[in-house]
């Protein structure tokens, strides 16, 4: 089941050095399943930004966030891996859906179920910099 937060989520991206890529995934490890702390959070991050430097995948910082700003949780995007790779990935850190993003669509896919929903426009969904505080 793909939840309605999901498609409300707005990015905090910077396109990439040779800009965005023409298919890639956002995959998160924070909070998988439910609310954890930001010590727990933070070390699933690196997790998931070291395998993903493993796997020889192209990644950059995208932090999802709430229409309002209140709720972020940073993330990976990722080019270079398939739908179901990347889903497997998502899986194994308990995350609920990733976001994949093929020719300027931005859709989520649900890590168990494996649906897909089709959100928006990938740049219409960027709010900024993940490293800029809005």
């Amino acid at each position: 089941m793909i939840l309605s937060e999901y498609l409300s989520t707005f990015f905090l991206a910077e396109s990439p050095g040779g800009g965005w890529p023409e298919s890639f995934h956002i995959i998160t490890a924070h909070n998988p399943g439910i609310i954890v702390g930001s010590e727990a959070n933070t070390t699933a991050d690196e997790e998931l930004r070291k395998e993903l430097n493993r796997v020889g995948s192209r990644c950059f910082r995208i932090t999802g966030c709430s229409p309002d700003l209140k709720h972020r949780e940073e993330g990976w995007g990722v080019a270079g891996l398939s739908r179901e790779e990347a889903l497997a990935i998502g899986r194994r850190y308990g995350q609920n859906a990733i976001f994949e993003i093929t020719a300027g669509i931005l859709s989520v896919i649900g890590c168990l179920s494996e649906e897909s929903v089709r959100v928006d426009e990938w740049e219409k969904r960027i709010l900024g910099n993940a490293a800029t505080e809005i």
